[in-house]
């Protein structure tokens, strides 16, 4: 259920009923009901009397409290790994960034948003902090990350951001690869606070019509 959230299968503020999530995703009465119990306490859901259940709305002030914390949790991760990462790890990061540009070239926005989850998981992997990392899957589960992915302006800047952050891990650069996590993120919370803006605007003038 929150990776079809996630995904934007299910949208801000649609409706969803047991029935449906049983249907959609192949589900028993039991498991919908408890994935939908756990993700009201999450926040990705909310609960409404006599209405049911829908997806939370998307709160500006909330989403910049995730990715400020999200600029803080990525880029220590990011820091203690470039002091301990190993060849391998480097490689890997480093041709998933060239496997990201390459998904954008092909139109792949889907792909693209998979490959951008393994680069980054990758980037911590070696901060040696299970908890630190924990954290941080917790704030990527607390929005739907697709969004961006529509923009094809801010998937430009962000391919940019990931080939800065994976030439400062390759240098195993510790302060320079925080740093490159950190603006990349925040880049991204202004990009989302920019899209948020057109869809308000948007929104005004149609019901302006």
């Amino acid at each position: 259920v929150r990776g079809a959230i996630m995904a934007g299968r299910y949208r801000p503020g649609q409706p969803l009923r047991q029935v449906q999530l049983m249907a959609d995703l192949d589900l028993g009465a039991t498991p919908a009901r408890e994935a939908a119990l756990e993700l009201v306490a999450k926040g990705l859901l909310v609960h409404e009397s006599h209405h049911g259940i829908r997806v939370a709305e998307l709160d500006a002030a909330r989403v910049a409290h995730v990715y400020r914390v999200r600029a803080l949790l990525e880029s220590e991760a990011a820091r203690l790994s470039a002091a301990n990462a190993d060849a391998r790890t480097i490689d890997e990061v480093r041709g998933l960034a060239r496997t990201m540009a390459a998904a954008f070239a092909a139109g792949d926005l889907r792909g693209l948003g998979d490959v951008d989850a393994r680069f980054h998981r990758a980037l911590y992997a070696a901060a040696g902090n299970p908890m630190l990392l924990a954290l941080i899957e917790q704030m990527w589960d607390q929005f739907p990350r697709y969004m961006l992915w529509q923009r094809r302006e801010r998937v430009r800047q962000s391919l940019a951001e990931h080939k800065a952050i994976a030439a400062a891990f390759a240098r195993r650069d510790a302060a320079g690869v925080g740093r490159a996590v950190e603006r990349h993120i925040l880049n991204g919370l202004r990009a989302f606070d920019a899209l948020l803006a057109a869809q308000a605007a948007a929104t005004g003038e149609s019901d302006g019509r």
